[in-house]
């Protein structure tokens, strides 16, 4: 995978470092929880962990960029794997987990023989603990097949070329690979890959959080409505999933335009 990785970023040369991540950092520099040694300890969970690459200005000559809030000096490129049985369940935790200890804006891939997904973070300087970060939010892509990937997929990954990505500083950078998350993401709704500038992906993310929201509040009103026996209920519950289905085509409406 950390073959395929590389071909697929494109990266240069200089950012290639292919550094191994050890168990032991983590031990010996953070106080884990007892759940997360358990995680780290579990070879079928925590196979291999691998810092892929680094850009920052003196390798790639993207300059860097800071503010009160953020902090972009280096963009690391990590790769994990797991286990394929328990993939679905382990990705999220190892993301998390990775996400949680490497304060770097991180370009995470968490892959097993058959899948992989790929995340990234937004990341605040925490007020407290100028050396931590805060985790705002988090990007995930669907499960993406090593071997035979869906067309939407396929055209991802072809985006993810470091050629075409907006090389004004290491802030805009990282945005344009979260955008290109959102984007994929939008496409399970839309049928189409496209994607858009860093203002509107943010758009396209609230939509998809709404979208997402008014189907869990349409199941729980049709489960109300299965198990209701006075019809004036029925009708009014009836009508409100009406009313978030239209919502939903509205939003919708957002995402494609």
């Amino acid at each position: 995978m950390l073959h395929q990785l590389t071909e697929i970023l494109q990266l240069p040369e200089s950012c290639l470092i292919s550094t191994k991540l050890t168990k032991a950092f983590f031990k010996r520099n953070f106080d884990l929880s007892v759940a997360e040694r358990k995680l780290v300890d579990d070879f079928s969970t925590v196979i291999q962990m691998d810092i892929v690459a680094s850009l920052k200005t003196a390798n790639c000559n993207i300059p860097n960029y800071s503010d009160d809030q953020m902090q972009f000096l280096e963009v690391l490129v990590i790769a994990v794997q797991t286990c394929e049985p328990d993939f679905d369940k382990n990705k999220l935790k190892i993301a998390e987990f990775i996400q949680k200890y490497i304060p770097y804006p991180i370009i995470l891939c968490v892959y097993c023989d058959t899948w992989f997904f790929i995340n990234t973070c937004d990341k605040r300087i925490n007020r407290n603990e100028t050396n931590k970060r805060t985790i705002e939010k988090s990007y995930y892509t669907e499960n993406i097949s090593r071997n035979r990937p869906r067309e939407k997929q396929k055209a991802f990954l072809e985006s993810l070329a470091f050629a075409g990505m907006n090389k004004q500083n290491l802030k805009t950078i990282f945005e344009d690979f979260t955008n290109r998350i959102i984007a994929l993401q939008t496409a399970e709704l839309t049928g189409i890959f496209v994607v858009r500038k860093n203002e509107n992906s943010k758009q396209n993310v609230q939509c998809l959080e709404n979208i997402a929201r008014l189907q869990s509040e349409i199941l729980t009103l049709q489960n109300q409505a299965k198990k209701e026996t006075q019809l004036n209920i029925q009708v009014k519950l009836n009508a409100a999933i009406q009313e978030r289905r239209i919502e939903i085509k509205k939003l919708e409406k957002i995402l494609t335009s």
